[in-house]
């Protein structure tokens, strides 16, 4: 019995190594179809493969570094800060300087305006006073005499002192005055408002 099997095992085992061999040719064939079938590369495929690796053979950038640029920027961005903030705080002080300059002119200014604002009120005063002292030195003087002073005053002080004087004194001077000069004092008086009572007899009219 043993020996009537063992031809059929070695004819088993002949058609599994035929159809083993058999399997392997038609891998070879398949994967060599499959090179072929598979385009070449190009230069620039070639290129970009070689700069990938190269990136990534690269070492990256550690955590530590990051933070330290990220510091040096604050810090960087801080100086500028600072600077100009200096810089307002430098053109405010310069601003608060001239605008207390500009009070301190303004102040001195009033000052003076008040004081030649006394000074005016001080002479208008003594004017007013002197005025008032010729008004009674003509009115007690003699109408002759008053009259030949008044022919000689500028018309601005005559007409002063003869807005001033008393009515029955001005009628004597007018009357001892050269007919021109009184008519040119009358017509003055009468532009100003002032009253003459009486009219002066005018020689040679």
């Amino acid at each position: 019995m043993m020996v009537k099997s063992a031809p059929k095992l070695t004819s088993v085992l002949i058609v599994c190594l035929g159809v083993f061999g058999a399997l392997k040719l038609l891998g070879v064939y398949f994967s060599f179809a499959g090179a072929e079938a598979q385009p070449p590369a190009s230069p620039a495929m070639l290129a970009a493969d070689a700069d990938q690796v190269s990136s990534s053979a690269s070492p990256a950038i550690a955590p530590g570094e990051v933070e330290r640029r990220i510091l040096e920027r604050l810090a960087a961005r801080r100086t500028a800060l600072d600077e100009r903030e200096r810089e307002v705080a430098l053109r405010e002080s310069v601003i608060a300087a001239a605008e207390a300059k500009l009070e301190r002119e303004f102040a001195a200014f009033e000052q003076e305006r008040a004081a030649i604002a006394a000074l005016r009120e001080e002479r208008e005063a003594a004017s007013a006073e002197e005025i008032d002292a010729l008004v009674s030195a003509y009115e007690k003087m003699k109408a002759r005499d008053a009259a030949a002073i008044f022919n000689d005053l500028d018309d601005d002080i005559m007409l002063t002192v003869a807005s001033q004087m008393r009515t029955q004194a001005l009628a004597g001077v007018l009357a001892g005055m050269a007919p021109a000069k009184a008519r040119s004092l009358t017509v003055m008086l009468a532009d100003r408002g002032g009253e003459i009572a009486a009219t002066p007899e005018q020689s040679g009219e």
